[in-house]
C-alpha cells in the first residue's frame, strides 16, 4: 500500500471532521471531542487535528472558546460567507429573515421530530426555566450568549433541515457584530419566554404544524426586537386591532389545549 503524505493525512482529517458536522453526528451548538480523542479517532497527530479544526473555524463551521472547548457553529461553510453578504442589508431585513427561518423550522420540526428530539427539547425547556433576561435591555453586556438558546437550536435539529440550521447560525453570527450592540433587545420576561417555549414544544410534540407556526410567530414577535435610542420597541410587523385579536384568539385556543394536556398528565 502506498505511503500517505502529510498533505493526504491533513485532507483526510479535515474531511472526517467536516463529515461529522454535515451529517449531523456533531449537531450545531454541540461540543466536539477534545483534541487527544480526535487524534486517536483519526490516527493522526494532534497538530494535524489542530490545523483541521482551525480550517473549519475559518469558514464558520467550528468555534473554539477558551476554557470551554470547540463547538459546532454551522452545519455548512455558510456563516462567514453569509456574514459578509449580510453587510449589504439593514438590521430590519436581517431580523425579518431570521423570523422566517424560525417559523419554518417550527413547522418542519412538528412534521419531522423524533421521540429523541422531544426529549431533548423538554430537557432544554427545563434548563432554561428562570431566564433572567429583562424587558427592553440591549445585548451589549451579553452579546456572546444573547443568541445561544439551546431550545431554539434544538428546534432546528428537530426540523431535520441542515441548511435551515446553517443559515440560522449565520444570521445569529451577524447579529452578534459590534455594530448592532444596543440596537437589539429581548422584550419577553422569563415567565413569558417559558410560556412561549411551552407552546412551541406542545405543538411540536403533538405534530401540529399549524399550532407550531402560530406559537413561533407569537414568540419571535418579542424574542429579539429592534429598539431606538430611547429604548422604545420598533414593532416587527404592523397589525390592525382586528388582526391582533385573531392572533390572541388562536393563542388562547392553544393554551386551552396545553392546559388540558397537562391536567390529563396529572391524572
Amino acid at each position: 500500500m502506498a505511503a500517505t503524505t502529510g498533505s493526504d493525512r491533513a485532507r483526510a482529517t479535515l474531511a472526517y471532521l467536516r463529515r461529522k458536522i454535515t451529517t449531523g453526528e456533531w449537531p450545531v451548538g454541540g461540543r466536539i471531542p477534545i483534541e487527544p480523542e480526535l487524534a486517536e479517532q483519526t490516527g493522526v497527530g494532534r497538530s494535524t487535528v489542530r490545523e483541521a479544526v482551525r480550517s473549519l473555524a475559518s469558514i464558520g463551521m467550528l468555534e473554539t472558546l477558551p476554557g470551554r472547548g470547540t463547538f459546532v457553529r454551522s452545519a455548512a461553510p455558510t456563516s462567514t460567507l453569509l456574514n459578509e453578504f449580510l453587510t449589504d442589508f439593514t438590521l430590519e431585513e436581517i431580523l425579518s429573515y431570521r423570523r422566517a427561518l424560525e417559523i419554518e423550522a417550527a413547522q418542519q420540526a412538528a412534521l419531522h421530530r423524533t421521540d429523541e428530539d422531544i426529549a431533548a427539547l423538554e430537557r432544554a425547556a427545563i434548563e432554561e426555566v428562570g431566564c433572567t433576561r429583562c424587558p427592553v435591555l440591549g445585548f451589549a453586556g451579553d452579546v456572546d450568549t444573547a443568541f445561544d438558546s439551546r431550545f431554539h437550536r434544538l428546534v432546528f435539529d428537530a426540523a431535520k433541515n441542515r441548511l435551515l440550521a446553517a443559515l440560522y447560525a449565520g444570521i445569529n453570527d451577524r447579529l452578534r457584530t459590534p455594530e448592532h450592540r444596543g440596537r437589539l433587545a429581548n422584550v419577553a420576561t422569563g415567565a413569558e419566554m417559558e410560556r412561549d417555549h411551552a407552546r412551541v414544544l406542545d405543538a411540536i410534540r403533538r405534530q401540529d404544524f399549524i399550532d407550531a407556526v402560530h406559537a413561533m410567530v407569537n414568540h419571535v414577535d418579542h424574542d429579539v426586537v429592534i429598539v431606538n435610542d430611547q429604548h422604545e420597541v420598533i414593532p416587527p410587523l404592523a397589525r390592525t386591532p382586528e388582526q391582533q385579536q385573531r392572533i390572541n384568539e388562536a393563542q388562547m385556543a392553544q393554551d386551552h389545549v396545553l392546559a388540558r394536556a397537562e391536567a390529563q398528565s396529572r391524572l
